[in-house]
């Protein structure tokens, strides 16, 4: 519905709808997309004594040229906004039609109810993330072993294996024996078994016995930065200089950090043992035969990133020149378990075979040892857990991993070690 408003200088149409949108709509089919609103307003009709009145919008428009030029002068257009049938008025107040009861734009948010609840979402995902992971059927008196063997940080998989293993066996050794005289399950054999199963699936240590007479065991260590090689190595050579007699020779190749030099410059006046800084791989290779007459020489690496790929080669070119006998990758028991399958993976075509687990006494864990080595394969040959040197180091073993791991004491046949 529209009427006409006489006007001597320009023709104004009045459009009314049951709401704005349809309002518009008018408006545009009578007077086209450049028609300029000039004004709007809510009204009330019909019913009686206000009682079934309805609600109208009414639209005031005009499509005179001169308008439309004015208001694009002033920067100020008051057209209709075809893509959401909106309209924009500036610098012309306009009688603005209620919000309808149902309006689709919701009010603002009370600041203290939104905080609220955050923290209550917050608060369930912290439940969610504590509440623990329905458990695997695992035997009765094996449920503790298990939960140990998890907050040790073993893996579920493995955990589980285990403790069927265990199991399996705890139900073989009961139905062998014979009524009376069946065998007790206790805590103690459960355990003994336990550090059994965890012992065979830790690759066996051989002996790291030095060579022939005559001729100097030249032994590396390689691994990431922090790791703690440089104390790792003043706590090996200290033990074969001071426990075992031997004469010791260092070489170092760690020149890009001056205080790892000087560090073991200073062990190595303690001890009063060589140490020769090289720079190049001819100079590791003539620093091997310069200490020709010692019996071990043990050999210093800079720390590298598993993923520099140009500076692990580097490092390969080095070992190259010099040797060794025996290459030992040394690796944080703090490291993510992911982290240490890396190092492995990319050190290992360096000739390592043996492994070192620093920092025991800073672990929150000691199943990641056993996840990774069940996997890489390599074998355990020393395990430190403090900074003392020369103590702080002992050799490693698959029962001493399987004792960590249960939280058992040292067994005496270690207790030297």
């Amino acid at each position: 519905m529209s009427r006409n408003t006489t006007d001597p200088d320009m023709a104004m149409k009045t459009y009314r709808g049951r709401s704005m949108s349809d309002a518009l709509a008018r408006v545009k089919t009578d007077l086209g997309r450049d028609a300029v609103i000039l004004h709007t307003r809510t009204i009330r009709r019909g019913g009686v004594l206000g009682l079934g009145a309805k609600t109208f919008v009414e639209i005031t428009a005009t499509a005179d040229a001169r308008v439309t030029t004015f208001r694009r002068a002033a920067n100020a257009p008051a057209t209709v906004d075809n893509s959401d049938n909106r309209t924009t008025l500036r610098g012309i107040p306009v009688e603005k039609p209620p919000a309808p009861l149902a309006s689709s734009r919701p009010a603002p948010a009370d600041p203290a109810i939104v905080n609220e609840i955050r923290e209550l979402r917050a608060m369930v995902s912290g439940l969610v993330a504590k509440t623990p992971k329905p458990r695997p059927k695992v035997p009765a008196e094996l449920v503790d072993h298990y939960t140990k063997l998890l907050q040790q940080h073993v893996g579920e998989e493995l955990a589980r294996a285990l403790c069927e293993r265990v199991g399996k066996e705890m139900k073989s050794l009961a139905a062998d024996a014979k009524a009376p005289d069946r065998v007790t399950i206790t805590r103690e054999l459960v355990d003994s078994e336990l550090q059994r199963c965890i012992e065979t699936m830790v690759p066996p240590t051989p002996e790291i016995a030095l060579t022939e007479q005559g001729r100097p065991t030249v032994i590396a260590l390689v691994g990431p930065t922090g790791v703690g090689k440089t104390t790792t190595l003043a706590k090996l050579a200290a033990n074969y200089k001071l426990r075992e007699g031997r004469s010791v020779g260092l070489i170092t190749i760690d020149t890009y950090r001056i205080a790892a030099v000087e560090q073991l410059r200073t062990y190595a006046d303690i001890l009063k043992i060589p140490l020769v800084p090289v720079t190049t791989p001819d100079e590791i290779a003539e620093a091997v035969a310069n200490l020709k007459d010692c019996d071990v020489i043990l050999i210093d690496t800079a720390g590298r990133s598993q993923r520099d790929d140009l500076r692990v080669a580097d490092l390969s070119r080095f070992l190259d020149a010099a040797k060794p006998h025996q290459v030992h990758l040394v690796l944080s028991s703090t490291s993510r378990e992911e982290i240490i399958r890396e190092a492995a993976a990319k050190f290992g075509p360096l000739g390592v075979k043996h492994v070192i687990f620093t920092k025991l006494d800073e672990a929150v864990g000691f199943g990641v040892i056993l996840n990774v080595l069940a996997d890489i394969g390599l074998h355990v040959s020393y395990l430190t857990n403090g900074q003392s040197v020369p103590d702080d180091i002992e050799a490693g073993s698959a029962s001493r991993v399987a004792r960590l791991i249960l939280g058992l004491p040292v067994a005496q046949s270690e207790a030297g070690a």
